[in-house]
């Protein structure tokens, strides 16, 4: 079978979907597969191109796990802006299309693309090569935009979006779901048919994140240590991207005024879009909101395992439209989330059912403060507990060695007898 994966993050970014593109990729090409990989130049989370990269049109790499990867020119979007950020996505679409169109003849493609704009590129490339498409979707659009406070909810842009949105989704072979509620709004709101929408979740590499390990409590009182954080004080911990849907602000806010959180610190690591303005937020909290950036890939199981609780906050409605990939790593790394999310939300849910937390109210920094003040009043085991029990729920479902093969079982599947020759 021959594979083309579009991606429009791919390591050595350290973003969760350009892992689990990388861990598709992989997986195929150890059953014999031949895989080639389309993506852009590394620059996320920052939007600034790694050092030892200069952008053309494309460059060829070899990868020692056995394929082939083309980059892709595309424009570059620092600032979250719908300007930069709509030149990035249409760039890429019409650099990728291309390079799909001159290839040879692929069994299938598995899409991670931008929406919408680059999606669509790719969706009529392949209905004119007639190349089966599986697409995965990461975030709802427009419903993305809309919670984001981009685009009206009536508008003409919404509708339009939704409206082609649907119309690649059912035009794929197979639409690849982070959820069962994002099931049921690509089945009710877009008209795809059941059979073709497959509920698979965002993983993690379980092997990469270590409870244990390198991650002793030893080594984790050094980092603490290093940051100027004191052994016995509450540790709150942010890791990944600083951006406009992170919501972070709220999270700062809650450090702003009380005075009774003298002994509980907040350590973001990461960068993005929204850095600057956190930082500048960040300088009236008394020196308890700290700054770790950059943030090298190698250290995030000792910065996950350093802190006490870790933070996932969303703003306004974007826990309805997407599930922040971030949640999957922290519950592997065996520590209790505090999720700023809407009840009825997926991030809820998955908080809820595995036991690894508590879901406040997003854009409301008072209730985190409420909820901040009740973390001090739990026992290191009780943390523990909580922590122990989001680790073995994300084992269960959360992991590469659960979710890769799915995966792979239905690229093989709809590419047809080229992807069912090969039997386990």
């Amino acid at each position: 079978m021959h594979v083309f994966i579009v991606s429009v993050v791919f390591p050595p970014e350290p973003v969760v979907s350009a892992q689990t593109s990388a861990h598709i990729a992989e997986g195929l090409a150890r059953r014999g597969h031949r895989v080639h990989v389309l993506t852009s130049f590394p620059n996320r989370p920052a939007g600034r191109l790694y050092p030892g990269y200069s952008r053309r049109l494309y460059l060829r790499e070899g990868a020692s796990q056995g394929f082939e990867i083309t980059r892709c020119f595309s424009i570059l979007s620092p600032e979250s802006s719908l300007i930069s950020r709509f030149m990035e996505n249409i760039s890429f679409g019409v650099t990728s299309g291309w390079a799909l169109m001159r290839s040879p003849l692929p069994d299938v493609v598995y899409a991670n693309t931008w929406p919408i704009f680059a999606s669509s590129i790719l969706y009529c490339i392949c209905r004119l090569r007639r190349i089966p498409l599986v697409v995965t979707v990461q975030d709802l659009y427009p419903e993305s935009l809309v919670a984001q406070g981009r685009v009206r909810e009536d508008g003409v842009i919404v509708r339009c979006t939704r409206w082609v949105d649907g119309v690649i989704a059912r035009g794929a072979r197979a639409v690849l779901v982070i959820s069962e509620r994002f099931a049921a709004i690509y089945q009710d709101k877009r008209r795809v048919a059941p059979g073709n929408v497959h509920v698979i979740p965002n993983w993690v590499d379980e092997n990469t994140i270590h409870p244990d390990g390198q991650c002793t409590s030893e080594a984790a009182e050094r980092f603490r240590a290093g940051k100027g954080i004191p052994s016995k004080a509450l540790l709150l911990a942010y890791g990944g991207n600083i951006g406009v849907a992170s919501g972070l602000e709220t999270v700062i806010e809650a450090f702003l005024c009380p005075r009774d959180l003298e002994d509980v610190y907040l350590l973001i690591a990461g960068e993005g879009s929204r850095l600057a303005s956190c930082q500048i937020l960040a300088r009236d909290c008394h020196g308890q909101v700290i700054f770790h950036t950059p943030w090298p890939v190698d250290e995030t199981s000792l910065l996950l395992r350093s802190a006490d609780v870790l933070v996932l906050p969303t703003r306004g409605l974007q826990s309805l439209a997407s599930v922040p990939s971030k949640l999957v790593s922290y519950m592997l790394a065996a520590r209790p989330v505090v999720a700023l999310a809407l009840p009825d939300s997926d991030v809820a849910e998955v908080v809820e059912r595995s036991g690894c937390g508590w879901v406040v109210e997003p854009d409301r920094p008072e209730r985190l403060g409420d909820k901040i003040r009740e973390l001090k009043t739990l026992s290191p085991s009780e943390l523990a507990r909580r922590g122990q029990s989001g680790r073995e729920f994300a084992l269960r479902n959360l992991s590469r060695s659960v979710n890769v093969p799915r995966v792979m079982g239905i690229l093989e599947q709809v590419a047809g007898p080229s992807g069912a020759a090969w039997q386990p």
